[in-house]
């Protein structure tokens, strides 16, 4: 049993399921859970889990282009968690992100359990289904960053500091990294800009990794894919200290979960498509008439983070 076949079984019922949201109308809604000791754990402060459960759900909007406007969240709290500073960091997560919490649900647990509902609106829903053989295949940003913070805690680093003999540049690198895990930013309003931009066919967050994503948008499309290694953006300094400190690149950037960039299509040249969307986005690759998904001329497997089999870098 795995994610994909779940998934699938449920849509040969209900065939709205595939996207990063559902679609009504002009609605978008989507739901994401995060659970204590499987996307977190509490040495982890209560305000960035608090930011990280609706940033999940944000992406998932951005992923569809639609504005964020309400958000529904159920919790099961621990008597070890402080309830009212769990809700605290939730009120100030939601003005950060302009977003207005609307209800929800309330109950004991034995480990944290934060379930959000989160609700958009767009006039023209990007999906996965809409790639085209000869569009570009792009990423918001440079990736790999989550799964090696990841990693880095994994392995003794804190928040704010690692072993003492690491030098100051490599240092800066591992704390940035972390801080990409433990805090990601939703893609937001490039998700907005690319709904009103015709020529972007189809459009998924890198929640699984890159490269169960890709997978996803090109089953969706019923078409393929080859990317090219060498054009794929990596976050900053990840071959340098990265591999320094233990970090594979290629697994990280490859299958590394929990990215929050966005992984989209469109016929548009890169320089056209960063000058319309006011910001740079990165081509790698193009759509396929076939369905292999390729990496330099081989085939790409689907490594990323599966919740029923764990594997890839996601937690």
């Amino acid at each position: 049993m795995n994610e994909s076949d779940i998934i699938a079984r449920l849509r040969a019922h209900f065939p709205r399921i595939g996207d990063d949201a559902a679609v009504i109308g002009r609605q978008v809604i989507t739901n994401d859970m995060l659970i204590e000791d499987v996307d977190f754990t509490l040495s982890i402060p209560l305000e960035l889990i608090a930011r990280k459960a609706l940033a999940v759900n944000l992406s998932d909007l951005a992923a569809m282009g639609a504005k964020p406007q309400y958000v529904l969240i159920a919790t099961g709290i621990p008597a070890s968690v402080d309830a009212m500073q769990l809700t605290e960091a939730f009120i100030k997560a939601a003005n950060e992100y302009d977003i207005e919490i609307i209800g929800g649900d309330l109950s004991g647990a034995e480990k944290l359990t934060i379930s959000i509902t989160a609700i958009g609106e767009s006039d023209r829903p990007l999906l996965r289904s809409g790639a085209k053989p000869g569009d570009r295949i792009y990423v918001s940003r440079p990736i790999g960053a989550s799964a090696a913070g990841l990693y880095l805690l994994q392995h003794g680093w804190t928040l704010t500091d690692g072993p003492p003999t690491v030098g100051y540049a490599t240092k800066e690198f591992a704390l940035s990294a972390i801080r990409r895990h433990v805090d990601p930013e939703p893609e937001v309003a490039l998700g907005m800009k690319l709904s009103a931009i015709a020529e972007v066919t189809a459009c998924i967050d890198i929640s699984d990794g890159l490269s169960t994503d890709l997978h996803h948008l090109c089953e969706a499309s019923q078409c393929g894919a080859e990317i090219e290694r060498e054009r794929i953006p990596t976050f900053p300094d990840l071959l340098g200290s990265g591999n320094a400190l233990g970090i594979r690149p290629q697994d990280v950037v490859l299958h590394g979960g929990e990215e929050l960039a966005l992984l989209f299509t469109s016929s548009l040249r890169e320089s056209e498509l960063s000058a319309r969307a006011g910001r740079p986005v990165y081509a790698i690759g193009r759509v396929t008439k076939g369905r292999d998904v390729l990496l330099n001329g081989e085939k790409l497997e689907a490594r990323g983070f599966d919740h029923f089999r764990g594997g890839g870098a996601a937690p």
